[in-house]
């Protein structure tokens, strides 16, 4: 059966919805504007585990939501299932003004209502993106992620300006209902393309090899083999790096010149916002790439400048150069530079499942994949609160996630994908 050309939509329309509602969802990463008026209300040092652990909290229970919505995304489609976060998210936020005293409301509001809203948002834009991009998967999961990095730059702006202006409940209550809108516009331009439909000019490679496909892996197919734990391990590990520079910015340049805090205000701003710029920059340069030199090898490629950088930070900390330029140069370059690497993994984790294991199931296989980011998350907050507390803390951090770094591309050195192919006849592929 051959479908009309002006019955198929455009493609890039659903690119357009992705990256409307990553910009909102990547407001998390805004979090350390927060930190220090939680710190305030709550009473807790803004480098604290409890006040790091509503960050932490708010990334495990993405993670674990992701497995959830992704199975119903599967089932219902996309646009459904992205509207439904977008109303959890700003629900979260909005009940957050209740929250500013009490660090438990604030777990449960932020940490677990805001996460379970991130979930069921953050799958959808990758499902319906690879599905419609079979060509390049790995530069449209770029550009479809790349809002979530460049959504942190804009609402570190943003948010920073409501809370100076309203305070930080106020300011709670207007960024919720802002990432609702967003998200629920979003949600309305996603779709999937008709069944068995391919883009104009492309052909599977699988075709090429074998007059096949390979298996389109359900879960528990999936979860069996030994691909998926190293994909597990290898995103855990180099997530976490990321998550912890993140979540830290603030505190490293205090640990750098404990001294000056107006100045470091004002500098943690800047930096924050390149930091985040580079977050998107990652995602869409590394996906790109990989479409060009596989997946598994720029992942290798990725973990060990990664690894290379973390070591570079930890010898600039042990150093603790004197110099305002000197400080703010060397701490926005390390910062720019982890940003770049840990955005790649939001395009390369996404775009390798797909590659492994199909699409006809993504949204669920890549669910359970992505609940290692909960566990980087944790040791993201986790490592830094244990470490950073002694005179060369931040020395022993970057050491540490350095060597998971390190671990992760051994890893990625044994990654091969599975081997189990199916043969079966293929269905005539509807092209435009």
């Amino acid at each position: 059966m051959v479908v009309r050309e002006k019955r198929v939509m455009n493609r890039w329309i659903v690119v357009a919805g992705a990256l409307l509602i990553q910009l909102a969802l990547g407001s998390l990463y805004a979090f350390s504007i927060f930190t220090s008026e939680l710190s305030k209300s709550l009473g807790y040092d803004a480098a604290s585990f409890q006040i790091l652990g509503i960050f932490a909290a708010a990334i495990a229970v993405f993670a674990f939501t992701v497995i959830f919505a992704g199975r119903i995304q599967d089932r219902k489609g996309p646009r459904v299932v992205a509207t439904m976060g977008g109303l959890i998210l700003g629900a979260g936020y909005v009940l957050s003004t209740f929250a500013t005293e009490n660090i438990v409301l604030m777990y449960t509001t932020f940490g677990i209502i805001g996460g379970i809203g991130l979930g069921f948002g953050y799958v959808c834009p990758l499902a319906a993106g690879v599905k419609w991009f079979p060509d390049k998967k790995g530069l449209v999961s770029g550009i479809a992620v790349a809002g979530f990095g460049a959504g942190a730059f804009i609402f570190t702006q943003v948010g920073k300006a409501l809370i100076d202006s309203y305070g930080l409940a106020d300011a709670c209550v207007y960024l919720g209902l802002i990432y609702m809108a967003m998200v629920v516009v979003g949600a309305q331009l996603l779709t999937n393309p008709p069944a068995g439909w391919l883009p104009k000019g492309y052909v599977p490679s699988a075709n090429d090899k074998n007059n096949g496909r390979k298996v389109d892996y359900t879960q528990k197919e999936m979860m069996r083999t030994r691909s998926f734990l190293m994909l597990w391990v290898m995103f855990a590990l180099s997530g976490t790096a990321g998550l912890m520079m993140i979540s830290n910015v603030k505190n490293l340049a205090i640990f750098l010149d404990p001294t000056s805090t107006t100045m470091v205000v004002a500098e943690f701003q800047t930096i924050a916002g390149i930091l985040a710029l580079f977050n998107a920059a990652g995602r869409i340069g590394w996906g790109k790439l990989s479409d060009k030199l596989g997946r598994t090898n720029t992942l290798k490629l990725m973990f060990l400048i990664q690894a290379i950088i973390l070591f570079g930070a930890a010898g600039f900390f042990a150093l603790r150069p004197t110099g305002e330029i000197v400080q703010f140069v060397g701490l926005t370059s390390l910062a720019s530079l982890v940003g770049f690497t840990f955005g790649g993994n939001f395009a390369l984790f996404p775009s390798t499942t797909s590659e492994y294991y199909g699409t006809k199931n993504f949204g669920n296989n890549y669910g359970y994949v992505f609940t290692s980011y909960g566990l980087a998350g944790a040791l993201g907050a986790l490592i830094p609160g244990v470490l950073a507390g002694s005179q060369s803390g931040f020395v022993y951090v970057f050491v540490a996630v350095g060597i998971a770094s390190l671990v992760a591309f051994g890893v990625a050195l044994a990654t091969r994908p599975p081997v189990h192919v199916e043969v079966e006849p293929l269905a005539t592929p509807v092209r435009t």
